[in-house]
């Protein structure tokens, strides 16, 4: 059996565990990125006091 049929067999087995695996690689990239304002309000250009609650848990 030629690669090319097989693939063009079970598209939908391939993909699908690919379109997952891309997903949650991004999704873990992205709250990499947004922990950078976790314990600090980098947005309102402020740190946060000692008696103040962590913002995001």
């Amino acid at each position: 059996m030629n690669l090319i049929q097989l693939v063009r067999g079970h598209w939908v087995h391939i993909l699908v565990p690919v379109g997952f695996v891309v997903g949650c690689y991004r999704d873990r990239k992205r709250d990499e990125k947004l922990t950078a304002f976790r314990n600090r309000s980098l947005l309102f250009k402020r740190e946060l006091r000692p008696s103040e609650e962590v913002t995001w848990k």
